[in-house]
C-alpha cells in the first residue's frame, strides 16, 4: 500500500472518530445542561481542539482530493504545455507551502512547549493541543508530493494531465 493511500486511510478514520466524539460529548453536554443543570466545564475546550483536528485533517483529504479550491478557468484557455507547466506549478508551490507552514508552524508548538503553558481547564499543555497542527500540513504536502509525482508519471507515459476529482475518496 502506498504511503500516500495509508496516510488518506488514517486521515479518514481521524475524520470520523473526531466528528463522532463532537457529536457524542456536545449532545451529552447538551442533555447535562438542559436536563440535570450540569455539565463537563471541560467539554467546550476539548471539542474546539477536537474540531480544528477534524478541519485540517478534512483540508488534507481535500488536497488529496482534489476538491480544495481552485480557479482554472483560465488555465482551461491555455496551450497544453503551458497548461502543464501550470499544474506542475501548482503542485510544486503547494508542497513549498505546506512543508513551509508544516516547519512554521512546529516551531510556534515548540514555543508553546517551552512556555510550559497549560489550560487552565483541563491542565493540558497547550501544545499537547496544538500539535495535530503541523502534523496536518505535513500530510497535505505529502499529497501535493505524490499528486506531482503522479503528473510526473503521466507526462513520461505521454498521458494528458488534466486535474480532475481522483476517484478513491
Amino acid at each position: 500500500m502506498k504511503i500516500d493511500q495509508v496516510i488518506l486511510k488514517f486521515e479518514k478514520w481521524l475524520i470520523i472518530t473526531s466528528f463522532g466524539s463532537i457529536f457524542c460529548l456536545g449532545s451529552l453536554q447538551v442533555v447535562l445542561r438542559y436536563f440535570f443543570k450540569t455539565g463537563f466545564a471541560w467539554a467546550p475546550e476539548i471539542n474546539v481542539f477536537v474540531f480544528i483536528i477534524l478541519t485540517l485533517a478534512a483540508a488534507s483529504t481535500g488536497v488529496r482530493s482534489g476538491v480544495h479550491i481552485g480557479v482554472d478557468v483560465i488555465v482551461k484557455l491555455l496551450p497544453i504545455k503551458i497548461r502543464t507547466l501550470c499544474y506542475f506549478f501548482t503542485d510544486i508551490a503547494g508542497v513549498g507551502l505546506y512543508f513551509f507552514m508544516s516547519y512554521m508552524t512546529f516551531s510556534f508548538v515548540m514555543t508553546f512547549r517551552e512556555m510550559g503553558q497549560v489550560s487552565t481547564i483541563t491542565e493540558i499543555p497547550v501544545w499537547a493541543m496544538i500539535a495535530y497542527i503541523p502534523i496536518s500540513f505535513f500530510l497535505m504536502g505529502i499529497h501535493y508530493l505524490t499528486s506531482l509525482w503522479e503528473k510526473y508519471g503521466k507526462l513520461r507515459r505521454g498521458e494528458p494531465i488534466e486535474v480532475a476529482l481522483k476517484k478513491h475518496i
